[in-house]
């Protein structure tokens, strides 16, 4: 019976610990590769993506996402629309999310490689636990399968083996091509102090790309110009 009454335990045990493996704050962009080197979610994306906020094991009261400009760009040259609310060139800010002091005192999310960089916060609200989600980064142990958070995944991936929220958001970025835009995900303390975070491993970026039409209009106006090249040196 003791080796019953274990082997129940050790169940338990690891049930409860597989569920509270999963994050409590993670990101994810519908249509993204995980990229490995830099452990995040990575879009490509012609102006519009959709990003998911995710939470888990217990409900929460306010998601802020930080949207982060990569290192090149200007914000003066970026209009970004976040689920209806404009960032407009004049609003974003340079360093470490969160806000500074005196408009959210408190410690700064943990520096990495985007960081310092152009930024602006969006609360996204309070979410809570009657959901059923899973851990949104690969697991390679299981043939790289991860739960996938889109209304009709194409790949089921991993289990939903934790209680918790999310909801979808409509990115809409304008800017030149090859900028890129970064998100991370955190809440704040009654301080302003960062409470939790998404793991650097949960986080996401995508890059915006030309549309398939501009693609087309200038491999025709190369090929043109090749033509155009070519009956030159045939004259001659």
């Amino acid at each position: 019976m003791f080796k019953y009454l274990s082997l129940s335990v050790l169940s338990v045990t690891v049930l409860a610990v597989s569920a509270f493996a999963v994050p409590n704050i993670q990101l994810f962009i519908d249509g993204a590769t995980y990229d490995w080197e830099d452990q995040s979610w990575v879009a490509v994306s012609t102006g519009s993506i959709n990003l998911y906020v995710i939470s888990a094991n217990d409900p929460v009261d306010e998601i802020i996402v930080s949207v982060a400009l990569g290192k090149s760009v200007n914000p003066n040259d970026m209009n970004v629309n976040f689920g209806g609310t404009a960032i407009n060139p004049g609003d974003w800010l340079f360093g470490f999310p969160p806000l500074p002091p005196e408009l959210s005192p408190g410690n700064d999310l943990a520096p990495h490689s985007i960081y310092p960089a152009y930024f602006a916060e969006i609360r996204t609200g309070s979410y809570g636990d009657s959901l059923n989600v899973g851990d949104v980064q690969p697991d390679m142990l299981l043939g790289g399968e991860y739960w996938d958070p889109t209304p009709t995944p194409a790949f089921p991936g991993a289990p939903a083996n934790a209680d918790g929220d999310w909801k979808m958001f409509t990115v809409d970025i304008n800017g030149p091509v090859g900028a890129s835009v970064h998100f991370d995900a955190f809440t704040l303390d009654s301080l302003g102090n960062v409470l939790r975070f998404a793991p650097y491993s949960h986080d996401a970026t995508t890059t915006i790309v030309p549309e398939p039409g501009t693609i087309v209009l200038m491999g025709s106006g190369l090929l043109g110009l090749g033509l155009r090249a070519y009956r030159k040196r045939k004259r001659s």
